[in-house]
């Protein structure tokens, strides 16, 4: 057993604040769209490949500032780090009497070094791998050094995944046991308000249905914050059911990045279970058969390709739906490990179940389904729909834990000045998005920018990056890129800022719908002078050129 009593535990906590946070990167290439409409970003990153390992006698090196094609392995070695020591168990009275504890961790040898050094044109160092001796990390390129956005490079590795334990742990208490998850993953979930923002996930999808929970996080009514308040609500479509799955899924890929050495604790069955050898130890005493049409519906959701044709398998969303409402699969797993009094990380437990062990077993099985689903259509885990799917869920659970700790936004290492550069667009078209009067950069700064797309507003971001992002399509303005170079009547930027958008003859396209209405949003007619117009129309009619 591992060491448990909460009330003395370390913490990995705020000092992964800003890891964790999102922050617009001043060298994300792929950054999408115009407008504070909520639009989310039509471009999304390749498959995470492993941030470089450390050697025997150093740690990890910077990681790199491009993000597009997925993170590159970093390399290089650090200097050794100081000896952590977890402690040993405890007992703790639980709040409804009887005693809780988790077993003692002996003390851990040294772990890795620092990350390795930063050129002024590399990326931010990643945190130290394993070794007790090494030299300096190695450099990494490609453009302004950023803080790390996870959503779109994935998490670094943490430093106690290289000494916590493997499997599960015991949670003991009025005599009964339930396994968890290793007490460094509840700790590094707690720093995060993970559990409550996954309960907040759920919550804010049952706005519209009357059974919002406000009792949560201080008295929190999320359904306030409109402007989060998904249209997808809880079982009323194959739209929320892809974003279940979207969610569970970006929580399983951060936390196998955090602890690569212990991916197991996140990994789901390989079938859905009906023998009590695929369970731990600790429940095979208890083990009951699920009834015949659970069986029967979880044999179906193993092999999803024989049964294309039926309802809720006509769209990976409607899947999504039929696994977590109408087949009662995600129901049954929930409820099929509790224990009624000892609740205080049970899978019944809808405010810390993402602490309990069987949580990932189940959530990890329902992923594994839905790759089984898309592989019987042709398609792969990495599609870009699928990325970007789960692109915006990640930033939708990090507005939701700002929801509830609003400290979370404050990050922790500042990002650096980006490289001065010359031109038209520098020199003309930049001042236009970071003007008071046409206030661009309130919802397009370099912090929280909203549909992801940053225009400024700090001397962090990279003009260059801009107008990249700025050649991308739009996904609120149907056949129109952003920015069309040579041509101002089919650059949806222009036609958004001049109100000519309503009559460019926009159309919905491929999905991407048609947002007609004028920027800044609010603004009841053109804020921009006729000599910004002028300029605009120039930079887009002489090739959108970046600058130098």
């Amino acid at each position: 057993m591992l060491s448990a009593d909460r009330a003395s535990s370390p913490t990995l906590l705020r000092g992964l604040g800003s890891q964790r946070r999102r922050l617009v990167v001043a060298t994300s290439t792929w950054i999408l769209l115009l407008g504070c409409s909520g639009e989310s970003p039509s471009d999304t990153p390749g498959p995470m490949q492993p941030v470089g390992g450390a050697g025997p006698a150093g740690g990890m090196g910077g990681s790199p500032s491009s993000s597009t094609g997925g993170v590159k392995p970093s390399g290089g070695g650090g200097s050794g780090g100081a000896p952590v020591v977890t402690p040993t168990g405890g007992t703790v009275a639980g709040p409804t009497g009887g005693t809780a504890t988790f077993g003692g961790s002996p003390p851990v040898p040294p772990l890795g070094g620092s990350g390795g050094a930063v050129t002024p044109a590399g990326g931010a160092p990643a945190i130290g791998g394993g070794g007790t001796s090494g030299g300096s990390g190695g450099a990494a390129t490609g453009g302004a050094s950023h803080v790390r956005d996870h959503c779109v490079e994935g998490y670094a590795p943490l430093a106690v995944d290289a000494t916590m334990k493997d499997g599960y742990s015991e949670y003991t208490k009025s005599g009964q046991v339930d396994t968890l998850v290793q007490p460094e993953v509840i700790d590094w979930m707690n720093s995060q308000v993970w559990q409550e923002a996954h309960f907040q996930w759920h919550n804010i999808r049952r706005c519209n249905g009357g059974m919002v929970d406000r009792t949560r996080a201080g008295g929190l009514d999320p359904c306030k914050h409109t402007e989060l308040v998904p249209q997808n609500q809880e079982g009323k479509g194959p739209g929320d059911g892809l974003e279940f799955l979207a969610m569970h899924r970006h929580m399983i890929e951060s936390l196998k990045q955090l602890f690569p050495k212990h991916t197991e604790q996140f990994e789901g069955w390989d079938t859905f279970p009906t023998d009590k050898a695929q369970i731990p130890a600790a429940w095979q005493a208890d083990w009951r058969a699920f009834d015949a049409n659970t069986i029967a519906n979880g044999a179906k959701a193993d092999n999803p390709g024989m049964h294309m044709s039926e309802k809720g398998f006509e769209s990976e969303g409607a899947f999504g739906q039929w696994i977590q409402t109408t087949s009662g699969l995600h129901g049954a797993l929930h409820f099929k490990w509790v224990r009624p009094q000892n609740s205080e990380h049970g899978l019944g437990n809808q405010f810390t179940n993402i602490d309990n062990y069987m949580f990932w077993k189940m959530h990890g099985w329902i992923d594994k389904v839905w790759d089984k689903y898309r592989a019987a259509k042709g398609q792969t885990p990495n599609d870009p729909d699928i990325r970007e799917a789960v692109l915006k869920q990640c930033r939708h659970m990090d507005d939701l834990a700002l929801l509830v700790d609003p400290s979370l936004g404050k990050p922790g290492t500042e990002c650096t000045p980006a490289p001065v550069q010359t031109g038209f667009f520098v020199e003309k078209i930049r001042p236009i998005f970071e003007s008071a009067t046409n206030k661009c950069t309130g919802c397009h700064g370099k912090d929280g920018a909203n549909a992801n797309l940053t225009l400024g507003g700090s001397e962090c971001v990279k003009s260059s990056d801009i107008v990249a992002a700025l050649k991308k399509p739009s996904t609120n303005g149907g056949q129109f890129k952003l920015i069309e170079p040579g041509d101002p009547m089919k650059s949806w930027l222009y036609l958004k800022v001049t109100n000519k958008a309503a009559q460019a003859g926009c159309t919905p396209t491929g999905g991407i719908q048609c947002n007609n209405l004028l920027m800044p949003q609010g603004a009841s007619s053109v804020t921009l002078t006729a000599q910004e117009i002028a300029d605009l129309e120039k930079w887009i009619m002489d090739g959108a050129p970046a600058p130098q």
